[in-house]
C-alpha cells in the first residue's frame, strides 16, 4: 500500500501517473469494444504558438475545469469511486486524496472512471464472459500503471518484482480475450452459415414471400385514393 506520508511533489508525480493511468485504461476497454475500428493515429507538427500572459492560461485553466466539472454530477462521482474503492482501493485513495491537492486531475479521473462504468455496463448487458473478462483486465491495468508511478518515485526491488507478476497477469488475460473473441466469432460464422444455407434452399420460396407483402402494401397504399376519389 501507498505510505500515508508522501510529499506534494511525489504526489504531483503520482497524480499525472494516475492521468495517464486512467487514460490509457478508456482506450484499452474502448478497443476492445471495437477492435475493428482501433486505428493508429498520426501525430503531425503543431505550428509553435505565442507565449498566452498568465491570465490568459489561468482563464483556459479554469474553463476546461468547469467543462469537466459540468459533465459530473454527485451520483456519477459516488458511483465512480465505489466502484474504484471495491475494484482498487490504493487507486480509491489516491483519487480522494487528489480532491484536495489536485482538483483538475480529480475531477479527470472521475470522469474517467465513469465512461470506463458505462463502458462496463454495456458489456455486461450483452456478453457476461466479456464483462468478466474486461472488468478483471482494468484491475490489472490500474495495478500496473498506479505501480509504475510509485517505481518512478519510490520504486524497490519488490515493487519491480510485483510489476513483473502483474504483466504476467495481463498477458494472460489478453490470451483468454483472444480465445472468447474467437469463440464467438466461431458461433458468428455458424450462425452465419446457417442463414446462407437457408437461403440457397429457400431462395424462391422466399423471393414469393417477400413479393406478396409488397404487393399488399401497395394495395394499403392505393386505398385511401380510391376512397377519396369516389367522393
Amino acid at each position: 500500500m501507498l505510505s500515508i506520508f508522501i510529499s506534494p511533489f511525489d504526489l504531483s508525480r503520482l497524480a499525472s501517473g494516475l492521468v495517464f493511468c486512467l487514460t490509457v485504461m478508456l482506450l484499452s476497454v474502448a478497443n476492445a469494444e471495437n477492435p475493428a475500428q482501433t486505428k493508429t493515429v498520426t501525430v503531425s507538427k503543431v505550428k509553435p504558438q505565442t507565449k498566452k500572459s498568465k491570465a490568459q492560461k489561468t482563464s483556459v485553466s479554469e474553463l476546461k475545469d468547469r467543462k469537466i466539472l459540468n459533465t459530473i454530477d454527485a451520483n456519477q462521482e459516488k458511483q465512480a469511486l465505489a466502484f474504484a474503492k471495491m475494484h482498487h482501493p490504493e487507486l480509491a485513495e489516491l483519487i480522494q486524496r487528489l480532491k484536495k491537492h489536485k482538483p483538475r486531475e480529480y475531477k479527470r479521473a472521475i470522469r474517467a472512471l465513469d465512461t470506463t462504468l458505462a463502458k462496463l455496463d454495456r458489456f455486461k448487458n450483452r456478453d457476461s464472459e466479456r464483462y468478466r473478462l474486461t472488468l478483471e483486465r482494468w484491475e490489472v491495468d490500474s495495478r500496473i500503471r498506479l505501480l509504475a508511478a510509485r517505481v518512478s518515485v519510490m520504486g524497490s526491488s519488490e515493487d519491480k518484482s510485483e510489476l513483473k507478476s502483474l504483466i504476467k497477469q495481463r498477458v494472460a488475460l489478453h490470451l483468454e480475450q483472444l480465445r472468447h473473441d474467437h469463440k464467438m466469432a466461431e458461433n458468428r460464422i455458424k450462425k452465419l452459415k446457417k442463414s446462407i444455407s437457408e437461403i440457397e434452399k429457400n431462395q424462391e420460396s422466399m423471393v414469393d414471400a417477400e413479393l406478396t407483402k409488397v404487393q399488399r402494401s401497395i394495395k394499403k397504399t392505393d386505398q385511401p385514393k380510391k376512397n377519396k376519389s369516389k367522393k
